[in-house]
Parts: C-alpha cells; sequence; structure tokens
C-alpha cells in the first residue's frame, strides 16, 4: 500500500518522495529518529525548509495498542524536531474522496497549491506516467 500511496502523489503531480528514508536530528548530532515510509525534504532558498513525512499504517502491524503507542511517541520525535508526518491507513488510499482528501493535507503541507496538481489522477492505476517518465530519464542518465 506504501507503493500505491507513492504512485498515487506522483501521479497527481507531487515531488517524488524518498522511501524507507533515514531522518536523522536537525541539530546537526546526526541523531537518527527514524526511518520514513515516504519522506519530503524540499529546501528553498531563504525560507524554512519544508519536512514531511508519509507514515503507512498498516493494520496487521500496528493495529496492536502497544504498537500504536510506539507509532505515536515516534511520531512526536519527529515532530519535536519539525518534521510534518501524516499517518496513511489503508481507508486512506482506497476511495476517490478519501484519495483526494490525503492529497490535499500533503499538498498543503509541501505548500503545493492544489490548482497546480491534476487530481484527475488521483484514482488507482497500476502504472503513473509521472513515474514511467522517471524510469525513462533515469536510465538515460546513468
Amino acid at each position: 500500500m506504501e507503493t500505491v500511496a507513492r504512485l498515487m502523489f506522483m501521479r497527481v503531480g507531487l515531488p517524488e518522495p524518498l522511501l524507507n528514508e533515514p531522518v536523522r536530528a536537525a541539530d546537526g548530532s546526526g541523531r537518527l529518529l527514524g526511518f520514513g515510509d515516504l519522506v519530503w525534504r524540499i529546501d528553498r532558498p531563504g525560507q524554512r525548509p519544508i519536512r514531511v513525512i508519509g507514515e503507512y499504517q498498516g493494520e496487521e502491524f500496528h493495529a496492536s495498542p502497544e504498537q500504536r503507542a510506539h507509532d505515536a511517541w515516534r511520531r512526536r520525535g519527529f515532530e519535536r524536531d519539525g518534521w510534518i508526518v501524516h499517518e496513511i491507513w489503508r481507508a486512506d488510499v482506497t476511495g476517490d474522496a478519501s484519495r483526494r482528501a490525503l492529497v490535499a493535507k500533503v499538498a498543503s503541507s509541501l505548500r503545493i497549491p492544489l490548482e497546480a496538481l491534476d487530481l484527475a489522477e488521483v484514482g488507482t492505476k497500476f502504472f503513473a506516467r509521472h513515474a514511467i517518465d522517471l524510469a525513462i530519464q533515469r536510465s538515460m542518465n546513468p
């Protein structure tokens, strides 16, 4: 489902996230805060950097009270360090209205206006045109 979410974000025109990316403390210590499922880091000259994490919470791994407590503790660590964290559940990617709402939340966090996105592409598809274009670009630039 992480892949479904990533492809959906890319299809509508959001930047490609880094996958299972180590997230380190912003204080320069190099301390590992954890690994983010979908990670966006956008540096803008003269402005505060944008730091967003999409965490897919699969029911089979994140349903127990103990795991949810651990996830909440980890999320607070990311947020204390200046990250915006969006939990993504199966229900967020299985219906058109929920997919649109998720895209809107992530786009807002990335400071990308909805008008800049192709929301008609929010539906589920196996391939994303944007992902295919990126694959072609990567194959041409070794």
